[in-house]
């Protein structure tokens, strides 16, 4: 009888145990991207940092929310959401093809204004038209996704298109005038030319595109409610990216 006893006790307690640490994992959310600074990256620490994790870490703490974060390949970070090891993944942008799975919110979480950059006082102007660019060399990133607009400058073959593969590169070939130009995301790129203290280059101010980017959810997750509690109290980037635009000014002045 007393053996029984105590392993009924065991039996509850073993129950409490597990089934609170079971509450605890559907309340913690794993996001997973690939290196995209001042987004997300990976700090002299090893620890995540950027715009992202600070935004989505203040709403965590608003929303009773656990977040985790982790900086990887694109390949690694889409079949870790595939399979639903993780639970959100960033940057993404909206395709036909994503939706078996993932979950896109109503609206993106920022934009990625994929900009064109020169050397400072070019010898050409862009406003926006891409035959602007005819009869130019212009760089990309070699695994890029490229804007439709830059993608049928590309197809037209009426530029010379020359893929590099980093920001670093692409900055360096400009500014040794090895390429009259490149496309990159705005921010990523000022972020890039800061690093390595490059200050010859600079983008036109009209973008060659701009394509939303969102903060999705995986299919295959179980994690729903924690994710919906976190949407509630969790902003778009727009004033933390006006906030990074207006320090970088602030460093160069």
């Amino acid at each position: 009888m007393a053996f029984r006893f105590l392993a009924c006790l065991s039996g509850m307690w073993l129950s409490l145990v597990f089934g609170g640490l079971s509450l605890a994992d559907e309340n913690r959310l794993l996001i997973v991207g690939f290196s995209t600074p001042p987004y997300l990256s990976i700090g002299p620490d090893d620890e995540p940092r950027g715009l992202l994790v600070d935004l989505v870490k203040t709403a965590a703490a608003e929303s009773d929310v656990e977040v985790h974060f982790e900086v990887t390949s694109w390949p690694r970070a889409q079949l870790e959401v595939r399979k639903g090891a993780a639970d959100l993944i960033f940057p993404v942008v909206y395709t036909p093809e994503r939706e078996d799975w993932l979950n896109y919110p109503t609206n993106p979480i920022t934009q990625f204004e994929m900009m064109i950059f020169a050397r400072k006082n070019p010898s050409y102007n862009f406003t926006g038209d891409v035959t602007q660019l005819h009869g130019l060399s212009i760089g990309k990133i070699a695994s890029g996704r490229m804007h439709p607009n830059f993608r049928a400058l590309e197809e037209s073959g009426k530029a010379r298109i020359a893929s590099r593969d980093s920001l670093e590169e692409l900055l360096t070939a400009v500014h040794l005038e090895r390429l009259d130009g490149f496309v990159a995301p705005h921010l990523m790129t000022i972020e890039e030319a800061h690093r390595i203290d490059l200050d010859t280059v600079a983008p036109f101010a009209q973008p060659v595109g701009v394509s939303d980017i969102y903060l999705a959810f995986s299919k295959n997750s179980t994690k729903t409610e924690a994710w919906s509690r976190l949407q509630q109290n969790l902003p778009r980037l727009d004033q933390a990216r006006a906030d990074f635009l207006l320090s970088m000014k602030e460093t160069d002045n």
